[in-house]
């Protein structure tokens, strides 16, 4: 949680020239209540960040120089209370000098699901996804196909200059993977123009309280340079609010020419912006050379 001063937009100076975003603030008290009761009060982790920063290579000493400028006060606000699916939190921030801003979210259950790959279909590498749904309606979802790697290419700075380096990591990173699907459920919902989709939110309505299976089939290696081959089935839970703020940030034909603004939704009280919460389940699958 960020605590600051909104800008508004039809605000000018006196040059007639918009208004600048004020820096934000650490001042404030962030709370998170359950059931009306304070059950953490988040802490403040202060440090300052920077308009313009630039990092270069001094080849004659050999090391690495960063030059900053515009320097303002910003941080977040971090919590140590571990939330509980099904329950209902208030995340409230104070700052002097303003109203208390908030917003109300239910976390939701993780989702219950089964992955497996199965015989591979000429250069396709096919899965099979599961997902359970529990009753009542409204659940919303999104499915993602990660890849990892184990290692990338960097650059160290050397006395007379950088020198390319690769980079072993101790564990693998990921990266998120495109993959094809026939699924209607999953063809209706997605939100990129082409057959190529990354991540896809979907609601529960054509399978409410049922069992559902997706097919995926995604390439057999990735993009990334050091792809080990494995992959990550990632199916994540997301409040309604999220749900729907996705819908209008994933969708990509920017070129539609009948297309208007969309605003996004908003849920805080007393602010601007948006709180939700998610819960996701993972399965990883192998890659060959395991």
């Amino acid at each position: 949680v960020r605590v600051s001063v909104s800008r508004d937009p039809y605000a000018v100076d006196s040059a007639g020239v918009g208004l600048e975003l004020r820096p934000s603030r650490i001042d404030g008290r962030v709370v998170l209540l359950r059931d009306g009761a304070v059950v953490d009060e988040l802490r403040p982790v202060e440090r300052t960040c920077y308009r313009e920063q630039r990092t270069e290579c001094d080849e004659a000493a050999g090391e690495f120089v960063t030059t900053r400028s515009g320097a303002v006060p910003c941080g977040v606000f971090v919590g140590s209370v571990e939330l509980e699916a099904g329950a209902t939190y208030t995340v409230r921030a104070e700052t002097p000098g303003l109203e208390p801003a908030e917003s109300t979210v239910t976390v939701p259950e993780a989702p219950t699901m089964e992955a497996a790959e199965l015989a591979p279909s000429g250069a396709l590498r096919r899965f099979r996804v599961r997902l359970t749904d529990p009753p009542p309606a409204g659940h919303r979802y999104a499915l993602a196909l990660l890849r990892e790697y184990d290692r990338f290419r960097g650059s160290n700075c050397r006395v007379g200059g950088r020198q390319d380096t690769l980079v072993v990591l101790g564990n693998p990173a990921v990266y998120r993977s495109d993959f094809s699907t026939t699924d209607p459920v999953l063809v209706t919902a997605a939100r990129e123009a082409g057959s190529s989709i990354h991540f896809v939110p979907f609601p529960d309505d054509a399978f409410d309280g049922r069992a559902r299976d997706f097919a995926l089939e995604a390439t057999p290696t990735g993009s990334h340079e050091f792809d080990t081959g494995a992959v990550r089935v990632q199916l994540t839970s997301m409040s309604a609010e999220l749900y729907d703020a996705y819908q209008v940030v994933n969708f990509e034909l920017d070129e539609n020419p009948f297309a208007e603004p969309a605003d996004l939704p908003l849920n805080v009280e007393g602010g601007f912006g948006r709180v939700g919460a998610i819960a996701t389940a993972e399965v990883r699958i192998p890659g060959p050379s395991e």
